[in-house]
């Protein structure tokens, strides 16, 4: 008995700390202002030097798991005094700037990209002498943190200046400057603090560590018919349990796909249309092997599905299958490879599946060897694309 609650607490406090991993706030030891620049050839009376660069604070140390602190984006542009006077004689008034800037995030599960969003403001007025100044505030996509250092460079910063006036209106024509990229930060990731957890009950152990949310895109390539079944985007929401042995998770899942529609050639000649489902049966079930860390494990998975056929037109006369037309038996589609729990990171895997024979087609008549004849059979190809949306 006392080997059974210490087993049972050492399950739970696993469970705690894999989820303070997860959800745990970021640790910020210094923040640290980081500046990319450089000088971006504007036309306004001729070409015109305009010094450009983008800011922003980022976080030294952080927690896995958690977002990088990131304050103060902007993008500064410096409009010299001749060109403001150039642009106030040609009866320019005001100008509306903004800029488009773009970021690569490395980190050991992979390369991400984000878009700086904001950074745009209008209707500035001339001065009446001396340089303009220009400061548009942005904000930076979350970034979360796996495992290894963060690494944030500036890949593009491309500025926009159109001057108006009564009747001007006329876009400066501004060029980036490919010597602004390059790294701005690096942030480096450390192990969430694990608090100290006092024996709870079994039923806590019971419940996800984690749970991860995945959009599924995928195309299903039919071997009978040499046709592919490009499947809706659906999602699949991963609970994740202590494994049996370290290093491993255990997978309990649910599959949502919604209806797709499927367009084949039957006999080589013969166009078929249909309504295609796939309804999940049981729990999709596997484990995860997570020595190379939390956030990016590799699964070996099962998933069950039904599939079911229903709205079959053969050259657009409508053929009547009926509202129980399904396989025998669920398709079981492995599903194994590496994944990646970051939000937006893609994981693309490759499976085979037989598909069983069908039964309960046909209204008038019994339409079950046909569906069998022409869909049912081995060698049947799944490329399946998972991509993160998050954990909780």
């Amino acid at each position: 008995m006392t080997q059974t609650r210490s087993r049972r607490a050492a399950v739970a406090a696993l469970g705690l700390a894999l989820v303070a991993a997860a959800l745990a706030p970021a640790t910020t030891a210094v923040a640290t202002a980081a500046t990319r620049g450089g000088t971006s050839t504007c036309q306004a009376g001729g070409p015109v030097e305009v010094p450009v660069s983008f800011s922003a604070t980022f976080a030294e140390t952080v927690a896995q798991g958690a977002n990088v602190p990131v304050s103060d984006a902007a993008v500064t542009l410096v409009v010299p005094a001749a060109a403001v006077d150039a642009l106030r004689d040609s009866g320019g008034t005001s100008v509306d700037a903004s800029a488009a800037v773009e970021l690569s995030v490395a980190q050991q599960a992979g390369t991400q990209e984000l878009t700086v969003t904001g950074l745009s403001t209008s209707e500035i007025p001339l001065p009446a002498d001396g340089e303009l100044r220009i400061t548009l505030p942005g904000r930076v996509p979350p970034i979360a943190a796996g495992a290894g250092p963060v690494t944030v460079s500036l890949t593009s910063l491309a500025p926009r200046l159109v001057v108006r006036g009564e009747t001007l209106n006329a876009d400066l024509a501004c060029t980036a400057d490919p010597a602004a990229n390059g790294e701005l930060a690096r942030v480096a990731v450390t192990a969430a603090e694990v608090p100290v957890v006092p024996e709870v009950a079994a039923a806590v152990a019971e419940a996800p560590l984690l749970t991860a949310k995945f959009l599924v895109d995928g195309t299903s390539h039919i071997a009978k018919m040499g046709s592919d079944l490009v499947l809706e985007q659906g999602t699949f929401d991963a609970g994740l349990f202590t494994g049996d042995v370290p290093n491993t998770i255990r997978i309990e899942g649910d599959l949502n796909l919604p209806k797709s529609s499927s367009y084949f050639v039957a006999f080589r000649f013969m166009p078929v249309t249909s309504d295609v489902e796939l309804p999940q049966e049981g729990k999709a079930t596997g484990t995860a092997d997570i020595s190379g860390g939390l956030f990016t494990p590799t699964i070996d998975m099962t998933i069950r599905v039904n599939l079911v056929v229903s709205n079959v037109k053969q050259d657009g006369v409508p053929i009547a299958v009926g509202p129980g037309c399904r396989t025998v038996a669920p398709l079981v589609i492995p599903m194994k490879g590496q994944t990646s729990l970051l939000p937006g990171s893609k994981s693309t895997m490759e499976s085979t599946f037989d598909i069983p024979a069908f039964s309960g087609c046909g209204v008038s008549e019994d339409l079950d060897p046909l569906l069998t004849g022409l869909i049912s059979g081995p060698g049947n190809k799944m490329t399946t694309t998972l991509t993160a949306q998050g954990v909780g």
